[in-house]
């Protein structure tokens, strides 16, 4: 990304995003500098994106929230073979959710949905772990169709009970 100095010496311009987008939805890559990164995406209702994480030396912890619309929010520890897959839904009123570096994330759109999040690194494609649960929380949730990624979609297939997390 970008910056531009401008005449005051506190404040720098920046370039406009970068977008990439498709018929699911885009996403917009607001601000990157150093370790910090700030994204926005858009999905269309019926549009699963993950479960991803990133492995090591990439770990990447998130901070997330909705701005409109409605999510069921999904992580899992794929590293523990009696794991859960934890879900909640998220909506605007919902407050900022922390997603640990060491959990697979996505999030399946209720509604069409923008979706914020703050990374402590970059995307780092090498690292990306994926984890293909499509089948399994359309069953466990009877989510009806699900579109995917060609990604997505080839990742890893996981099966693995699916629970409500509590509201705290």
């Amino acid at each position: 990304m970008k910056m531009s100095q401008t005449q005051a010496p506190f404040a720098r311009l920046l370039d406009a995003p970068v977008t990439l987008g498709d018929e699911r939805g885009r996403i917009r890559i607001l601000y990157e500098q150093g370790n910090v990164v700030l994204k926005r995406s858009s999905s269309v209702q019926g549009v699963f994106r993950g479960l991803h994480r990133q492995a090591a030396p990439s770990l990447q912890e998130k901070i997330i929230r909705v701005l409109s619309g409605r999510i069921y929010d999904f992580v899992t520890d794929p590293d523990d073979s009696d794991g859960v897959i934890w879900y909640r839904e998220i909506t605007p009123e919902t407050d900022w959710v922390h997603i640990n570096a060491r959990y697979a994330h996505g999030f399946y759109a209720l509604t069409d949905v923008e979706f914020e999040y703050f990374c402590d690194g970059r995307y780092d494609e090498a690292a990306e772990e994926s984890y293909n649960v499509a089948d399994t929380l359309r069953d466990a949730l009877n989510l009806g169709a699900i579109q995917l990624s060609a990604k997505d979609s080839a990742g890893i297939p996981m099966s693995r009970p699916v629970r409500r997390a509590g509201d705290n």
